[in-house]
């Protein structure tokens, strides 16, 4: 989800970076607070958070940051 970036900015971003899944644009006032209290995290950057959601909606494996390697084995695991 990004709440800090304008659509160009992000969709520029995407396409360079060949990223296929979803990402949920919303810089609303409402988006932002909701986002806010995940920042506020102690110790913790909570941006980005990455989560695996199966076919069925439910979250697989979730975690802060970014991980390359982590990202794949949950995906291989999936199939994808």
């Amino acid at each position: 989800m990004n709440v800090a970036d304008d659509r160009k900015t992000a969709l520029d971003y995407l396409k360079a970076n060949r990223v296929t899944f979803p990402i949920i644009l919303d810089t609303s006032p409402a988006a932002r607070r909701a986002m806010a209290q995940y920042e506020a995290l102690p110790d913790l950057g909570a941006d980005p958070m990455t989560y695996i959601i199966g076919r069925d909606g439910k979250i697989l494996d979730a975690w802060f940051g970014y991980d390359s390697r982590r990202t794949q084995a949950a995906l291989d695991k999936l199939g994808l």
